[in-house]
């Protein structure tokens, strides 16, 4: 359901004695639900939006899923990782190879850092890209 439009908050609208206070507050409030209207009207997204982290790395896994080269990434926000989700993996040697199941990242934190111990989904000894999102609490 689409919102209906918003109708401002104008001094000009109200008795003379509620003036001078639609003026004082109004601008504020108009500015508040205008920025509320418009996140609620598709314009919320994972990177300003969401307390996350969204990166891009470049992995190969082994025939367990160990990362063959050690993968970390920085988180943009504090808190504890909650859990980490793939959201688009690219083959980086052949566009038609593809992950073999759901893709599932599994690591630790450490500080400000998501240290990756295991990927499960990938084919073994291929090289992906995954955007990789790190939802924190």
């Amino acid at each position: 359901m689409k919102l209906p439009s918003f109708k401002r908050l104008f001094s000009s609208d109200f008795p003379e004695e509620f003036k001078s206070l639609v003026e004082q507050f109004g601008s504020s409030l108009n500015y508040g639900i205008e920025v509320l209207y418009q996140a609620l009207n598709k314009e919320i997204t994972l990177r300003d939006n969401i307390k996350c982290t969204v990166r891009d790395i470049t992995v190969t896994v082994n025939a367990s899923g160990i990362p063959t080269t050690p993968i970390s990434f920085k988180l943009d926000t504090m808190g504890k990782v909650e859990g980490v989700i793939v959201i688009s993996a690219q083959n980086l040697v052949n566009s038609t190879t593809y992950p073999i199941s759901g893709i599932l990242i599994t690591g630790q934190q450490v500080n400000s850092l998501f240290q990756v111990s295991h990927i499960t989904g990938l084919q073994a000894n291929q090289p992906y890209t995954l955007r990789a999102v790190a939802f924190c609490a």
